[in-house]
């Protein structure tokens, strides 16, 4: 008896994102992996077509516009039970809680967005479909690159947008107390953030997605405690949002987009305040080594590189003061940056910590993503070093450096290119 073929059904994806840049890169891969898609922009859109019926597989990015990427979780768990409907949530890595509630309302799957590129997203999707999909050939591969250009193009002219915008927000901050005034501008940078790290991650700008996600759990975290909108965050604010500039200049042209693992030392005779900042730089997926004592800080620096140093200022023995003057004689950190943790933000402990070497630093009591956004932007600016001019390292925005010097309390003219 002749065999009679029938094509297998295509599997539909449902992806739940407003951001035009991801979802054209996700629907790009899907369909060269032989899937189908569909694609909502919100809560109320993703329920409507999830009730139709037909959707495999939902990919979910748990920022969404007039949504709670939570409570959207738990209406599709109402209807649809884990087994019948995987939904992938992709979230931001400095935002634990909300990831683990996610995880409690049913995601079946919880994905970085800085750490997954589309091309692994779909493999996941692949293997969770059972293996529907077969893997794209080399020449759809390369018939990707014209997308891929044109998307590059809308990138960058909606990041240069997106930062201009966030450089209004900044003023705003840094100039006004007003309260509500304060929350309407932080919820627009937060927005402006998260669709910038979306679009960086899908496109390989491994710093600025990292950034950019870490500017992003900043904003929320003030926005949901406006007491802690002090000078030294605004400033840490400013610093990244200045740096995110000089990064979409980098990504027009071929240079290296991760951070690859740098090594970070802390020292602080207090245990507390020490693991305070290495809970922050592991938010941050740094790896970092620290001590209680200066003697021995002394000692390790003499012998080994560092990529970036936290002291305190007020230690026994030999002050953090005192010991970043000595390590600007070591061979091995005498340009390493230095960022001074200390409980003073008055202008006498800012001029000394300057004029004793210092690049920066910040204020006790601190949140935990205020430094890991502070860390990132320093690490960030080393590795433009090489492409940077002398003359725009200095730039007006307040970052700290030996020539530029501290004004935490100033607003910041940040050049947004």
């Amino acid at each position: 008896m002749k065999r009679v073929y029938t094509p297998t059904k295509k599997k539909t994806i449902l992806i739940v994102d407003e951001d035009q840049i991801v979802v054209q890169l996700y629907q790009e891969k899907l369909l060269r992996r032989g899937f189908k898609t569909e694609v909502a922009p919100d809560g109320a859109q993703a329920m409507r077509v999830l009730q139709q019926g037909g959707i495999s597989l939902v990919i979910l990015d748990l920022c969404l516009p007039r949504t709670n990427g939570v409570e959207l979780i738990g209406n599709i768990r109402a209807e649809f039970p884990s087994e019948a409907l995987p939904v992938i949530v992709c979230s931001n890595s400095y935002l634990g809680q909300q990831a683990r509630e996610a995880d409690a309302a049913g995601a079946t799957k919880l994905l970085s967005k800085s750490e997954n590129s589309p091309a692994e997203m779909v493999s996941l999707i692949s293997q969770m479909l059972g293996g529907h999909a077969e893997p794209g050939r080399e020449s759809e591969v390369i018939a990707e690159a014209p997308v891929r250009n044109e998307l590059l193009a809308t990138f960058l002219a909606q990041a240069r947008q997106a930062l201009a915008r966030m450089r209004t927000g900044y003023l705003t901050l840094a100039r006004t107390e007003e309260e509500n005034l304060r929350g309407e501008e932080l919820m627009e940078m937060h927005m402006r953030a998260h669709t910038l790290a979306g679009a960086a991650t899908v496109l390989g700008f491994g710093k600025i997605a990292q950034l950019a996600n870490g500017v992003e759990a900043l904003l929320i975290e003030l926005c949901g405690k406006p007491k802690k909108i002090t000078a030294s965050a605004v400033n840490t604010l400013g610093q990244a949002i200045d740096m995110l500039a000089h990064l979409t200049d980098e990504a027009t042209v071929s240079s290296p987009q991760a951070l690859g693992s740098p090594r970070i030392l802390v020292v602080d005779d207090e245990a507390i305040s020490r693991e305070t900042i290495c809970s922050a730089l592991r938010r941050a997926k740094l790896d970092v080594v620290s001590l209680g004592d200066s003697l021995s800080a002394e000692q390790l620096l003499r012998e080994e590189h560092f990529d970036l140093i936290f002291l305190d200022v007020e230690m026994p023995g030999k002050s953090g003061l005192d010991l970043c003057l000595g390590l600007r004689e070591m061979p091995q950190n005498r340009t390493t940056p230095v960022v001074f943790v200390t409980a003073h933000s008055d202008f006498g402990t800012q001029a000394r910590s300057v004029l004793s070497g210092g690049n920066d630093f910040i204020v006790k009591p601190f949140l935990l993503v205020e430094l890991a956004v502070k860390t990132v932007t320093w690490l960030c600016r080393q590795s433009l070093r090489p492409q940077v001019p002398e003359s725009s390292q200095s730039t007006p925005v307040a970052t700290a450096s030996v020539d530029a010097g501290l004004r935490l309390a100033e607003p910041a003219e940040l050049s947004i290119h």
